[in-house]
């Protein structure tokens, strides 16, 4: 019989899982691949595009645009 414990251990690591494995899901919700969301991505002005992990340069620029001139 497993502990109270043992149970919510393992109740938390269903969660987590399915966390990450919906959060990977939605990032592709147009059901691109990742050359033709490369290529979306690039085709926009740099002010207009997402924030995106490790983009230190394109996050920084937008970060002051939206300081200066407002959303």
């Amino acid at each position: 019989m497993m502990t109270p414990t043992a149970r919510k251990n393992i109740f938390c690591s269903l969660a987590l899982v399915a966390a990450i494995w919906f959060g990977f899901q939605a990032n592709n919700v147009q059901g691109m691949n990742r050359a033709q969301y490369r290529a979306q991505i690039r085709s926009m002005p740099i002010t207009q595009r997402p924030n995106r992990f490790g983009h230190v340069y394109g996050n920084n620029v937008r970060r002051v645009h939206h300081w200066r001139h407002g959303r």
